[in-house]
């Protein structure tokens, strides 16, 4: 284990959650969990999303879910990410929604023979192609679906999608394409118990894709889904600190016991920083297991064991994961989600 400590506040996903849905009042709230809930802790923020709100939780695989109704968890669980070698059938028994996004998962699962039919959500492509039928075959995809409901081999219970975010205009130009897509299916039997649409930056910028459940990711961890709005402007908080202890520190320059091995990342050129004696130290290199920086002249006696910290909500002066993101060229999900095993994680509050 590398002695790297990623620190997460739960206080500070309650916080974003409440916040965030109090912004889509009449929509169910989902928890998107996946990849280790952003590597914040796939149990602790299952429990901090129930205390706040969450009726739902998305959890990308069905095993992870699973997992979680192993682990007691009794709330709707929604999973949309299937390979050749899933297991719907234990998925089924697991009470696990499954997003159906072609026509071969819909065969699969009707093969599975599960003793408890399949809920299957049926995702149209709005135009992100990341998924979904495409809308000249959606309604031989929803006939097929029914058709199968009909044989008692799964139901259909829900219509989803995924909005693109490059513009306001271009979400607004999907909902439509979306709602098209609900009346069309309807017109051929469906029956919808919900309509999922949106996620985080629909939450906060297009209530037109709110619908029956709003899915919240990377916005529920602190981190802006917008790249000309930060956290704070948005009224979030970042939930994750990353702290490691200097291993050396001689002529000007501190070895940090961190490193890409562990999911740092940096060009040495972009200004990036972490802060080590409540002083911002430029990173210098990154290597696998160890960071150099250059200690700054007010810097105090900086030694082995001396606390760095390298990103976190800002209040001592660190960096966010937000800007670690602009000096990678990347995005913040990418950066929490990025912290390798090797990172110990910690926790408070809620």
């Amino acid at each position: 284990m590398s002695p790297a400590i990623a620190h997460v506040d739960l206080d500070a996903i309650d916080h974003n959650l409440r916040t965030l849905h109090a912004l889509a009042p009449r929509a169910e709230l989902m928890l998107a969990v996946k990849s280790n809930a952003y590597g914040h802790g796939l149990h602790e923020a299952v429990r901090t999303g129930l205390a706040a709100g969450a009726s739902w939780f998305g959890v990308l695989e069905p095993n992870a879910g699973i997992e979680l109704r192993e682990a007691g968890v009794e709330v709707p669980l929604f999973a949309w990410m299937h390979g050749q070698d899933t297991d719907f059938a234990a998925a089924a028994e697991a009470r696990v929604d499954l997003g159906v996004q072609t026509f071969w998962q819909l065969e699969a699962i009707a093969a599975s023979a599960p003793r408890v039919r399949p809920r299957v959500h049926l995702k149209i492509d709005t135009g992100l192609h990341r998924g979904g039928a495409d809308q000249p075959r959606w309604a031989e995809f929803v006939s097929e679906a029914l058709r199968l409901q009909a044989a008692g081999k799964l139901e259909v219970v829900a219509a989803w999608s995924h909005l693109s975010d490059t513009s306001h205009s271009a979400d607004l130009e999907s909902t439509a394409r979306f709602n098209a897509a609900v009346d069309e299916a309807r017109a051929l039997g469906a029956q919808f118990e919900l309509l999922h649409l949106g996620a985080s930056a629909a939450v906060i910028d297009l209530p037109e894709a709110h619908f029956d459940l709003v899915r919240v990711g990377i916005a529920a961890y602190g981190i802006s889904p917008f790249g000309d709005r930060s956290a704070a402007d948005l009224g979030l908080r970042p939930a994750m600190q990353l702290r490691a202890p200097v291993l050396d520190a001689r002529h000007g320059l501190a070895s940090i016991a961190i490193g890409f091995g562990d999911g740092i990342q940096s060009d040495p050129d972009a200004g990036a920083y972490v802060v080590v004696d409540g002083h911002a130290a430029p990173v210098i290199e990154v290597g696998v297991d160890e960071t150099v920086v250059a200690l700054p002249s007010g810097a105090g006696a900086v030694g082995a064991g001396s606390e760095c910290i390298v990103f976190g909500d800002g209040s001592s002066g660190e960096a966010t994961a937000e800007q670690w993101a602009i000096w990678g060229e990347t995005v913040g999900d990418e950066i929490v989600t990025g912290l390798t095993g090797r990172v110990t994680r910690s926790y408070s509050g809620a």
